[in-house]
Parts: structure tokens; C-alpha cells; sequence
């Protein structure tokens, strides 16, 4: 259960009384309460419900936190998300930075294209508009990825499924970037200070000059024994047989 079928699992849950409830919280950010969007989602009504959860996951430990800090709770274990990794008959370096994050009210929005438009640097950013056919070419012809704002449940699935592929990340080490653990301390990743534009500038300039050269066999080995279907519902598996 996540914030978008809250209402159907209220439903369920006076349907079907005492069967356990999980709860899988993706993401609610620090812009959810202080900056929201309109129509966003009432996470409000959204606790109320997770106060009802046996056990809430969570796909990082900084979601986890702000799970305590927003709601009080701590019943919470991080199962990391499985990402639908691909193969692609085109890998290549396309001579771009890629950032396919969805565009949200974050306070780093921005800061990517303005530094890459700044340093002369080539760039793109899809930001779900694009077919899934366009977005995977994309991830299979740029230079490298980035995921470079404050907050992020997972620092963005796109990283997983572009490491797959071989290609190196740069990402922000802010406290609220959830990529670390998925990417922690992997060849080819690099991390810039979070809040510095200027470590970011050269961060960016770095990659895009020379970026690391990665075993293309070796990243999909790793994607694949760590963020397959399989293992995340392994996960699952066993917090629900540790709950019982």
C-alpha cells in the first residue's frame, strides 16, 4: 500500500478486518509539507493510515526518518526497491549529462541545467515526457547520470537502471538523497557537496571530460543481484516472516 490507493486500502481494511497491513511508504518529503504542489496528496489522512500498518517499508533510510519525523513513527524497516533494469542494442556516449528526475518543488530544481548551460556543457532533461522507448535510448546514450537534489527517496530508479548499462553516476551527498543506499561507494559513482555550486560545477566538468570507464558486465551483474523483482520481494518475505 503507498499514498496513491490510500482510500482503496481504507476500503480493504473494514472489508477484510484483521488481516495485517503494510505499508510501503515511497517518499514524503520536506517541499510535501512546506512547499506542496496543488492537488498534492493528503499526508495528513496518509499517517492516519499508517498508524494502522503492522510494519511500514521504506526504500532508504532517509525516508525512514522522515517516516519518524513527520508522523512519529517507528515502526519502520528500508527493503530497497527493485528497477526495471534493460538491455538496449545502442549503448554509446552521446556526448550529454542526463537528469531524468521528475520535476518537483525542490529547492536544487534548476541547478543542473543552469550549471550545465553555464559551463558550456551539453545536457538533457526528460522529465517523464518522453515514450519509455525514447527514455531508454536516452539512459543508453549519455555520458553519464545525475541525480544532484536535496531530497530523494531512492536518488531515482534512472541510476540503477543507466548503471546497469554501464554508465557512470554523479550524485549529491545531501542527508536526504536516498542514492547511497543503493550506490554507496560503487566504481563510477561520485558524489558532490551538497549546497557547494561550486564542487557541483567541477563535479559536473570532471564526469563530463573524463568520466569513468566501467565494466559494463560487472554493473549488470551488481544491478542484477541486488535490485531484481526477486530480491525485493525476498525482502518483503522475510520483514513479514520477522513480524508474524
Amino acid at each position: 500500500m503507498g499514498v496513491t490507493i490510500m482510500d482503496e486500502t481504507f476500503e480493504a481494511l473494514v472489508r477484510f478486518p484483521g488481516v495485517p497491513l503494510y505499508c510501503y511508504n515511497w517518499d514524503c518529503y520536506e517541499w510535501v509539507w512546506k512547499n506542496p504542489r496543488p492537488g498534492e496528496y493528503d499526508y495528513v489522512k496518509y499517517g492516519t493510515l499508517l498508524k494502522l500498518a503492522r510494519e511500514i517499508w521504506v526504500p532508504s533510510e532517509c525516508t525512514g526518518e522522515r517516516t519518524t519525523q513527520w508522523w512519529g513513527l517507528q515502526n519502520w524497516s528500508v527493503v530497497l526497491s527493485a528497477c526495471p533494469y534493460w538491455d538496449h542494442p545502442n549503448v554509446r556516449d552521446g556526448g550529454y549529462a542526463l537528469c531524468c528526475l521528475r520535476e518537483i518543488p525542490d529547492p536544487w530544481w534548476g541547478k543542473f541545467e543552469g550549471c550545465c548551460e553555464e559551463l558550456g556543457m551539453v545536457y538533457k532533461t526528460p522529465k517523464h515526457e518522453k515514450t519509455y522507448e525514447e527514455y531508454q535510448d536516452l539512459v543508453a546514450g549519455c555520458t553519464f547520470l545525475c541525480a544532484p537534489l536535496y531530497e530523494l527517496s531512492t536518488g531515482g530508479l534512472s541510476l540503477m537502471e543507466g548503471y546497469y548499462l554501464g554508465k557512470p553516476c554523479l550524485i549529491s551527498n545531501s542527508h536526504w538523497n536516498g542514492a547511497r543506499d543503493y550506490m554507496g561507494s560503487l566504481p563510477g559513482v561520485r558524489y558532490f557537496e551538497h549546497g557547494n555550486i561550486q564542487d557541483f560545477k567541477n563535479k559536473l566538468i570532471e564526469m563530463y571530460e573524463n568520466p569513468p570507464k566501467l565494466d559494463r558486465e560487472s554493473c549488470r551483474n551488481f544491478i542484477i543481484n541486488n535490485f531484481s523483482d526477486k530480491e525485493m520481494v525476498d525482502d518483503m518475505l522475510a520483514r513479514i516472516r520477522e513480524t508474524m
